[in-house]
């Protein structure tokens, strides 16, 4: 496993109001655990520090973490992104949206394996580069506030401004040869389907 260090801080993304789950996306449970515990557990093996950043801290208060408001409520996850870098003393930032409960070690240690002297490297798949599973170091935060500052709301915009690196889609297929990471949550059938795969796979050790 890559060095993680003290700077390097793991942020999970909980997301605005989740519509389109029907409310309460971070609180739906897989496997056993809720989506925003799946994704903490994920980071944990790769930093020591976590923190969520979310809306509302209120239902957050009982998590083994750091807690952070969102300066930009509802503005989406760029917002949260520059929350993170604004209001934390970390150099790196391992990001992981927390609608992304299927991401596999072995991508998150490629992340950092991969990082080097980039500002940014993210991981990719068939359908394009998934900035909320991606590595961002702090020198994109003046960029970052730019393009917050200009009602730019997309992650995306900031890994192009960066010239970020990207996994190689060979070397995202060794790490994750099944492509689960890169599965997104955002309906309750989904979130059905990413239980179905996690238990036929035996991801997890809770079987429901």
């Amino acid at each position: 496993m890559p060095a993680t260090g003290d700077d390097l801080l793991g942020v999970v993304l909980a997301g605005g109001s989740g519509t389109r789950m029907g409310g309460g996306k971070p609180f739906r449970r897989l496997a056993g655990r809720t989506l925003l515990q799946r994704a903490l557990d994920n980071l944990a093996p790769f930093c020591p520090r976590r923190m969520v950043v979310a809306d509302d801290l209120t239902p957050l208060t009982h998590l083994p973490c750091e807690l952070l408001a969102d300066r930009w409520p509802g503005q989406g996850p760029l917002a949260a992104m520059l929350t993170a870098m604004l209001d934390s003393d970390a150099q790196r930032f391992l990001v992981l949206a927390v609608d992304l409960p299927l991401v596999r070690p072995p991508v998150l240690e490629l992340l950092l394996r991969r990082s080097g002297d980039a500002w940014a490297v993210a991981a990719a798949g068939p359908r394009g580069v998934e900035p909320l599973l991606a590595l961002y170091h702090r020198r994109c935060l003046p960029v970052a506030q730019r393009l917050v500052d200009a009602g730019e709301r997309r992650p995306r915009m900031l890994l192009e401004m960066v010239q970020a690196n990207l996994l190689p889609p060979h070397e995202m297929a060794q790490a994750d040869p099944d492509g689960f990471s890169l599965l997104n949550v955002n309906h309750p059938q989904d979130l059905e389907y990413a239980g179905q795969l996690a238990k036929a796979c035996g991801l997890f050790d809770t079987p429901n």
